[in-house]
């Protein structure tokens, strides 16, 4: 099975019809508010224009593995220092993204390709003029050609959820900073303009004005096509929270599948459907849910009652992120997971770089020999398939495609691998994410 990450091709139109700067902002169209749906394709899928022919499939496995590291370490800086929804000083490393999004933005459109990330907040694109622009096509957004382009107020209620800085003398506009762990900066202004989509059926999806950060001084280690970052979390800033849509849902095949691909849907579209687990209440943009155990087969994996608990420090707990590609579990749950596997799995078995185990055989020995993994949710109960489980690093070694956290902060989360063939819901106006099995490549 190949691994590594997804990313998310949205194509998206403008109107060509002029939408006065008066135009009430952020207000959605009735196509959006009925709800929309776009194409997911995986990031090393050979349909793919990102594939690449070089990498094998243990490239592919280590490289999912060090994305899930960083991701994992970008979560723990965000929801242990703070979880509110008003900080947005995040550490993603960029260049780990699991999904880009293509959208076409202004009036006349500019196309745009970003990184879809769960875990980030604020939409930010390079503008011009860009004092320090890395290498991209299709061309950075130029603000002056776009009829429909307005900076936000300083004083606009919205600026105060960025990180704010000080613009040129007299500028009275919103002046951001935003900073990653790996060096990227990006400063600019809050601003608004058009964004459009297109559905699978090629049907143009105009959602009106949104706010994003057009920024005009960008360092960053970013690669290709790549404009910037759409964050999709539940932050105000958020796509998500932008479109003022309550349900959003995705269905993503196993890579190898040639079906009709992964695809989002948003609004009315969505589909909450199969068993339901509540999120946590409280401050939290991230996806927070209660995991009370693990099993393996009829055995239950030997782990402290509240062990995926956020404790009273505001660390731990656990996390459902579709920008993680392995499973990461914290360590103490990690090695008695494994410890479990290896005591009722009869192949044999051994270590492999970043993987804890790994077993030796045929698939289909594999599948004859190894139980089911069950995660226990509050509320609903999430079985693995075989081939989501696990993932052939070499030929014949077959290892368990979820990483220990190693960290002390405990953050625990269940990545894109494991909820493959899953129509995954987030209804947002009841606080539940649901999880209906199905084959996603015909769904």
């Amino acid at each position: 099975m190949a691994t590594a990450s997804f990313f998310l091709v949205v194509s998206c139109f403008s109107s060509s019809i002029f939408i006065p700067p008066s135009t009430a902002h952020n207000d959605i169209n009735s196509t959006t508010s009925d709800g929309f749906v776009v194409d997911l394709i995986h990031h090393d899928s050979p349909s793919s224009p990102f594939y690449d022919h070089n990498m094998t499939s243990t490239d592919r496995s280590i490289w999912a593995a060090d994305r899930s590291i960083a991701r994992l370490n970008y979560l723990l800086s965000v929801t242990s220092s703070s979880s509110s929804l008003g900080d947005i000083s995040s550490k993603l490393v960029p260049e780990y993204y699991e999904y880009i999004m293509m959208y076409h933005l202004g009036v006349p459109s500019t196309l745009v390709y970003g990184i879809a990330d769960t875990g980030s907040e604020l939409i930010w694109l390079q503008c011009l003029p860009c004092t320090h622009c890395y290498n991209q096509t299709p061309p950075i957004f130029d603000p002056a050609e776009s009829y429909t382009y307005e900076t936000v107020s300083s004083d606009s209620p919205i600026c105060n959820a960025v990180r704010r800085i000080s613009c040129r003398e007299g500028d009275k506009s919103c002046c951001y900073q935003h900073t990653y762990g790996d060096g990227t900066t990006t400063k600019g202004t809050l601003s608004t303009d058009v964004f459009s989509f297109e559905d699978p059926t090629r049907t143009i999806v105009e959602v009106g004005y949104l706010t994003f950060g057009c920024s005009h001084d960008t360092k960053a280690r970013l690669k290709g096509h790549q404009a910037g970052v759409v964050g999709l979390n539940r932050h105000p800033n958020s796509l998500v929270s932008q479109l003022k849509v309550k349900k959003f849902s995705y269905c993503m095949v196993i890579p190898d599948d040639h079906g009709s691909g992964s695809r989002m849907y948003f609004g009315s579209r969505a589909v909450i459907l199969g068993g339901k687990t509540p999120l946590l209440k409280g401050d939290y943009s991230h996806y927070f849910v209660t995991l009370k155990g693990i099993s393996v087969g009829e055995e239950k994996v030997p782990l402290p009652e509240g062990i995926f608990n956020i404790n009273s420090t505001g660390t731990g707990g656990f996390i459902i992120d579709s920008g993680t590609t392995y499973t990461v579990l914290r360590s103490e749950a990690y090695n008695s997971l494994v410890n479990t596997l290896s005591n009722a799995i009869h192949l044999p078995w051994r270590k492999y770089r970043r993987f804890g185990i790994c077993f030796e055989g045929r698939s289909d020995e594999l599948a004859s020999a190894g139980p089911d993994i069950t995660f226990h949710f509050y509320g609903a109960d999430f079985i693995l398939t075989k081939q989501t489980t696990y993932v052939e690093v070499e030929k014949g070694l077959w290892c368990l495609a979820m990483l220990s956290s190693n960290s002390t902060r405990k953050l625990s989360i269940l990545g894109n691998i494991q909820q493959q063939n899953y129509h995954v819901g987030y209804d947002l106006e009841a606080q539940v994410v649901s999880f209906a099995p199905v084959d996603c490549a015909t769904f």
